[in-house]
């Protein structure tokens, strides 16, 4: 009798245990594991190459260095696969740049740097470029998605997706831009 008695009083144990672990883990995942977005601020730094060619068509191409800072204000760390940014002009594609894979470390920036690849004929060819230069502003989006997966203290490992949008002036006369930048992610 005696035995039945100390095997319930374990089991009701047991459970209020088990159902403090569920709701303090339930509390962390709301409150301090909950997934941010990251902070993605790209930045033209610099002119890199300029491709010119009569022949067979006259054909323009430059190459534009820029800085991608990526802030992940998670206690996690996100280790993301060989990806892309593509650059539009005016609705337009004329652009892309290779991200290669890597790792963003919890509450960490990483920097990467990278150049642009524009497909000059098509902003010069956009109805929008002649009005933009006179106004001294060239407006530009970029579109980047990474999927990978998010590294939670080392031990779990989920999938993930983030995307991220950017739009981008580039002041023609005084030669430098501002962006704006949305991001979300997907677990």
């Amino acid at each position: 009798m005696e035995t039945k008695k100390s095997l319930k009083i374990c089991c009701a144990v047991t459970s209020i245990l088990l159902l403090l672990l569920v709701i303090t883990l339930l509390i962390l995942y709301f409150t301090v594991l909950k997934p941010k977005k990251p902070a993605v601020v790209a930045t033209p730094v610099g002119l890199d190459h300029i491709d010119f060619s009569l022949r067979p068509n006259v054909s323009l191409t430059l190459s534009i260095r820029m800085n991608i800072s990526i802030k992940n204000p998670n206690y996690a760390g996100f280790k993301y696969e060989n990806s892309s940014a593509s650059i539009f002009y005016g609705g337009d594609f004329v652009g892309e740049t290779p991200i290669e894979a890597g790792v963003i470390h919890a509450r960490s920036i990483k920097n990467i740097s990278t150049v642009v690849n524009i497909i000059a004929n098509k902003v010069i060819g956009n109805p929008k470029f002649f009005p933009d230069v006179f106004k001294g502003s060239l407006n530009m989006n970029s579109e980047m998605g990474m999927e990978g997966k998010v590294i939670l203290l080392g031990i779990f490992k989920l999938h993930a997706k983030t995307h991220s949008t950017c739009d981008i002036a580039i002041f023609v006369w005084q030669g430098n831009s501002t962006e704006n930048c949305n991001s979300k992610i997907e677990l």
